[in-house]
């Protein structure tokens, strides 16, 4: 079982992320590149052949980053309500929040805390605006600890 600490809850980030961008902006980059390539040299179709190519790349990055992006909201919403969700518990279990590990990313019912040496389970209320800590008990002592 992994626990995660607030500072890899607050900087975690997805590097696809990154990835895809670095892909829609490189193929930007090389399609306005050979276009302009293919203005010049009309005679030339290999340059409108490369446009078209890219131009393709680049409309299927835009198309999968907008799914992505659009499956993605609710996870970074949860992501953030849980570092809120930490912060708050801290303060009122008067810890550092440094203190506080969470077995989950996203904030949810049924996810596991641990303050001190104790694990606590979170059951969350319908409407998830309260909650109730219950100490809980792991049987698997195997605890992976990510800062």
């Amino acid at each position: 079982m992994t626990f995660y600490g607030i500072d890899y809850l607050e900087r975690q980030s997805n590097i696809n992320d990154y990835l895809k961008y670095l892909i829609i902006f490189g193929s930007l980059l090389i399609l306005i590149l050979v276009f302009s390539l293919y203005m010049r040299h009309r005679i030339q179709t290999k340059y409108r052949d490369l446009s078209i190519i890219f131009f393709l790349i680049l409309m299927f990055a835009l198309g999968v980053q907008y799914t992505d992006y659009r499956s993605n909201q609710t996870k970074h919403s949860q992501s953030s309500q849980m570092v809120n969700f930490v912060k708050r518990l801290a303060a009122q279990e008067k810890v550092d929040s440094k203190e506080i590990f969470v077995n989950a990313t996203q904030f949810s019912d049924g996810i596991i805390v641990k303050i001190d040496k104790k694990y606590f389970k979170v059951t969350l209320s319908n409407d998830q605006s309260s909650y109730t800590l219950t100490e809980s008990y792991l049987i698997d002592k195997n605890v992976n600890y990510t800062k």
